[in-house]
């Protein structure tokens, strides 16, 4: 694979800009880069981790969903793991023509008070890490690699990305 040394700078400013922010007060408000699926299909191609691209459903148990102390929103914990199954599509060579039911592992990271928002029974498209022999489904405060509600569109995006076809970014490159 090629790897994007200016992306992952990037990708890593932006994490510790977040961070930074996350530690501020709960006043401040989170600050994130534009970032869409063609974003998010260009780092997992040009990264050295494996990642499964997937069209479907997630379903878990919404209590366990990191929640901001009231009495200090500053200290959620800064990633909460718990397991969840997906049923729906993953994509192959040409399309997203392979059925998958599976077991993921829901990841929920939080910056400050800020953390990443799921929902059970939503259809997403996945950009799912392959962690061993665990599928992690990645929540940040920002949506970096799961995008509910116009997934018609976000499915035309990755093709048009996997197809070699426009791939734009949103992020400054």
């Amino acid at each position: 694979m090629v790897r994007l040394p200016k992306l992952v700078r990037r990708a890593a400013s932006l994490f510790v800009s977040c961070v930074a922010l996350g530690a501020a007060t709960s006043a401040s408000a989170l600050s994130c880069v534009a970032w869409g699926v063609p974003d998010a299909y260009l780092a997992a191609a040009n990264s050295n981790r494996s990642y499964a691209i997937l069209q479907g459903r997630l379903s878990f148990d919404e209590r366990r969903l990191p929640r901001p102390p009231a009495g200090n929103p500053n200290a959620a914990p800064p990633v909460t793991q718990f397991r969840g199954s997906f049923n729906g599509d993953l994509l192959g060579a040409r399309d997203f023509d392979q059925a998958v039911r599976a077991d993921v592992v829901i990841e929920v990271q939080c910056m400050g008070p800020w953390c990443g928002k799921a929902k059970s029974g939503v259809e997403y498209l996945i950009f799912a890490e392959q962690r061993g022999r665990d599928l992690i489904v990645r929540f940040d405060p920002c949506g970096s690699f799961a995008f509910g509600g116009d997934v018609h569109s976000f499915r035309k995006q990755v093709l048009d990305c996997h197809r070699g076809k426009a791939c734009v970014p949103l992020a400054p490159q």
